[in-house]
């Protein structure tokens, strides 16, 4: 049975983890992004990618270094009818949002909220492939959102989980129109690696065990959870390979043949 310590008094925070880190999948996105934004006439690109490899954070340090020319939404499960996604995209302009009655309007008025040169990025983008109970199609909003970025002129990112690259290719339309598409099922060594920098757990040893307990569901979270905790359990002392195996065990993260 693994050892549990006590927790310790914290002292001084050596690093803060969970700050951004420059992670092999991060780079990769960011590549894609950047060629949309850069195209020469409005593109679309898909970020695909299981949980916990950092696409949301990767997708949000894009959002905050272009500012105002980035709109970020996320879809919401049970509200992906591209009538619903209209309302909900209207919503981000709180009392001066636009008002419509029927889709055409809302691509009109969106697209002219929006505008040129800006990007749409739309988070949990596999909610958008939902049935319409009225009109018995699915993925409307895809395309709904696909018209009013070529009637307003802007990028779209469609970001997601492991569903989302069946949604898009199950529309030749619209997957035709994917630029440099990524699509990540876990994090990679080297992610577990950028994590863990400049911390008492960037050794090889680590990052092996590290690794495994990121090919879990909840990947990179995993991660960092358990820094956190193993930072705890070392105290002001210097954190060692006990206060690893001990944070595994606390968060019942023990992979099959133990660590």
């Amino acid at each position: 049975m693994a050892q549990h310590l006590r927790i310790a008094n914290a002292g001084i925070i050596r690093r803060q983890v969970g700050d951004w880190a420059e992670t092999e999948t991060a780079i990769d996105i960011r590549r894609s992004l950047e060629m949309v934004w850069t195209a020469e006439r409005p593109s679309m690109t898909m970020i695909s990618g299981g949980p916990g490899i950092g696409k949301t954070t990767a997708i949000q340090q894009f959002c905050d270094s272009l500012g105002h020319d980035a709109i970020y939404i996320q879809a919401a499960r049970g509200e992906g009818t591209a009538w619903n996604f209209a309302h909900a995209l209207a919503n981000l302009w709180g009392y001066a949002k636009p008002t419509f009655n029927c889709l055409s309007e809302a691509r009109d008025k969106i697209a002219k909220s929006i505008g040129k040169p800006r990007v749409l990025i739309v988070d949990e983008a596999q909610y958008l492939h939902q049935r319409n109970g009225k009109t018995g199609q699915t993925g409307e909003a895809f395309e709904w959102v696909r018209a009013t970025a070529d009637t307003g002129g802007f990028d779209v990112v469609f970001c997601g989980d492991l569903n989302l690259p069946n949604a898009i290719n199950a529309m030749p339309q619209l997957q035709s129109r994917m630029m440099r598409p990524v699509v990540i099922k876990q994090a990679s060594r080297a992610d577990v690696a950028a994590i863990v920098e400049g911390t008492a757990f960037a050794t090889e040893k680590a990052i092996e065990v590290l690794f495994l307990i990121a090919k879990m569901h909840g990947g990179l979270r995993n991660v960092e959870n358990v820094i956190r905790l193993a930072l705890l359990f070392a105290g002001s002392g210097h954190p060692r390979p006990e206060h690893l195996t001990a944070a595994i065990a606390d968060m019942k993260l023990v992979p099959k043949g133990g660590v």
